[in-house]
């Protein structure tokens, strides 16, 4: 159900999947603009988001604006996003809000959490009034976007503690 929901993805291994299924579509370099694929030292691309969870990001509209992606691995980076475009600007969009709207309007209350897996997790288990900041950090752009649709927004973001030594 949260694959359907979210049209989740698969990125398969290999250098130019993405390349090859767009090509007579779209040209390498406007997929480079778009932060789907990288151009390499050699002058050709290749695919940025391979063996990795893909993740539409949509527009309150439901209009896909980018991409997140994540390892089920141990490589790095764990996470990956679009590029930055016209359309997809992380700090003025919320991961989700699509999939919510009808759980806000009924519970006019939203639950802000930092990633889409975090947001999908509370999906799984039946909270469905819950958007993400795409990031660390919640903008904004985004409390105003959010306050179309709710009165009231609960921040969920996990704090981290550093213990750190002093010496002397």
């Amino acid at each position: 159900e949260t694959v359907s929901t979210f049209g989740l993805g698969w990125a398969p291994p290999g250098w130019d999947g993405l390349l090859k299924a767009a090509e007579r579509r779209f040209s390498p370099g406007l997929l480079a603009r778009a932060g789907l694929v990288v151009e390499n030292e050699r002058g050709g691309y290749s695919d940025r988001f391979r063996s990795r969870l893909t993740v539409p990001i949509r527009s309150p509209l439901g209009r896909t604006v980018g991409f997140g992606a994540r390892t089920l691995g141990d490589e790095e980076p764990k996470y990956l996003n679009s590029s930055e475009t016209e359309v997809f600007q992380k700090g003025k969009i919320l991961f989700g809000l699509p999939e919510a709207k009808a759980s806000l309007k009924t519970t006019d209350e939203a639950i802000v959490v930092e990633g889409y897996m975090d947001a999908m997790a509370l999906s799984q288990v039946g909270i469905g009034n819950v958007v993400a900041s795409c990031g660390t950090a919640f903008t904004e752009n985004q409390a105003a976007l959010l306050r179309r649709y709710v009165e009231r927004a609960v921040l969920l973001f996990a704090r981290r503690f550093a213990r750190v030594r002093h010496h002397g």
